[in-house]
């Protein structure tokens, strides 16, 4: 737990998850396409970690998620390194190949790894990785390296995201480890100088945004979900001109929904902003009243916006299923949670591809650009990084790049744009 004057600042993935997380660490979706989503940051340099390693997993089981299990490890020791984090969850794997070990069965793989790192460390030449030997036995792995190798604060069976193999006095055997060397290079997919499409965003003549907040330790007034929530709501309301607010309250899964509508002017003239902001316990835990109004909502919007627990992928991933998915529609999704870079899976680009076509879309990027942390959140940026975004949407007419965009982002965060590599708007 953080701390500002005599408050809480909590983190986004703070002790008070360890409870109601204990399995909240999901499986990236598979995936054997290699992913080819372009990043952006000013906080960090977008590096590739190159390597080659094996993995022991169930006879049965499918490759791509051992490997990706196993290499859950990789955030924890990245970040608790301060060495920002790697985008675990669409890693690229090739020579992929399996022999029988015993019971079990071995996969070798080579593996290329994005890796958010932050500017202020510099650059290695190359990045030791010491990773679980035996993705059937991390429940063993766990309960003997928590506090040999890093403290869990996220219940045991999450300790990949504690885990500190560069901790003073870890000492890991032998046998419970693949150790590899990772060659580090400039990532061929980081970008430069890139835009938000701020004409396809005004294209119909309208700028419509859906901010969803969650709880962040308890439902009352003075948590962190409502009080950001609120001062999203007062900065949305002082953006625009005649506004309106509807409070449409709350139901069964919802704590609130609130809809802004007001005029910004573009191009010399008022055009219509839409903002629906809905306060929710858990995004993954939201029933069939949030869909019915969230569905409608997210077919429209321009831009979409999560901010709260990631829930150690569990809610981030949540969002990527519900919703309807608009053909041809560029949307920017914001995902201000803990690690959000690391934990995202396939989802959102998966269901892109299958609306727009694999010839249209191959990668589920052309119609999306994904905003994500690579490291914890905090509770206290939550509305400054929606009520960010918002404002340079809507100023289109004076446009802003990505990178300066991301400069006025939390520094902690080490925020990220991925899926920006074919926009194509200049000013």
């Amino acid at each position: 737990m953080q701390l500002r004057s005599a408050l809480p600042r909590a983190l986004l993935t703070s002790m008070v998850l360890a409870a109601s997380t204990a399995s909240a660490c999901v499986a990236p979706a598979e995936r054997t396409g290699a992913s080819r989503e372009a990043i952006t940051s000013s906080q960090a340099n977008i590096l590739d970690f190159r390597f080659s390693a094996s993995v022991l997993a169930d006879a049965g089981a499918e490759a791509r998620n051992a490997v990706v299990t196993q290499l859950m490890y990789v955030q924890g020791i990245l970040t608790t390194a301060g060495d920002g984090n790697g985008k675990v969850g669409q890693v690229e794997l090739s020579d992929i190949s399996a022999s029988p070990d015993g019971a079990k069965k071995k996969i070798t793989y080579n593996a290329s790894l994005p890796v958010a790192f932050p500017k202020d460390r510099g650059t290695p030449q190359s990045y030791e990785l010491a990773l679980p030997n035996d993705v059937t036995a991390l429940d063993a792995f766990n309960g003997k390296y928590d506090g040999r190798c890093g403290h869990q604060n996220h219940g045991q069976g999450n300790f990949w995201m504690d885990y500190a193999p560069k901790a003073e006095g870890c000492s890991l055997d032998d046998g419970d480890v693949v150790r590899v060397t990772a060659g580090v290079s400039p990532s061929s997919k980081e970008t430069h100088d890139k835009y938000p499409e701020y004409d396809l965003l005004w294209a119909d003549g309208r700028l419509d945004a859906v901010a969803i907040f969650s709880i962040v330790t308890s439902n009352e007034s003075n948590d962190w979900g409502y009080r950001e929530r609120d001062e999203f709501l007062g900065a949305s309301k002082e953006l625009l001109w005649d506004v309106h607010v509807d409070d449409k309250g709350g139901s069964e899964s919802v704590i609130g929904h609130t809809t802004i509508t007001g005029q910004y002017t573009v191009g010399g003239s008022g055009k219509p902003v839409t903002v629906d902001t809905f306060l929710v316990h858990e995004l993954d835990g939201v029933g069939a009243d949030f869909d019915r109004q969230y569905d409608e909502l997210s077919e429209r919007a321009d831009i979409i916006m999560y901010s709260g627990h990631a829930g150690l992928g569990k809610h981030v991933n949540a969002l990527a299923r519900k919703g309807r998915v608009p053909h041809e529609k560029y949307q920017i999704v914001v995902l201000n949670g803990c690690q959000s870079f690391a934990h995202i899976d396939t989802t959102l680009n998966d269901r892109r591809i299958a609306v727009n076509g694999s010839s249209r879309d191959p990668a589920g990027t052309a119609f999306m650009d994904v905003v994500a942390n690579a490291l914890p959140g905090y509770a206290d940026k939550l509305a400054e990084v929606s009520s960010e975004i918002l404002k340079a949407a809507a100023n289109a007419d004076s446009p802003r790049s990505y990178a300066s965009l991301l400069d006025a982002m939390p520094p902690k965060h080490v925020v990220v744009v991925f899926g920006e590599e074919d926009n194509r708007y200049r000013p």
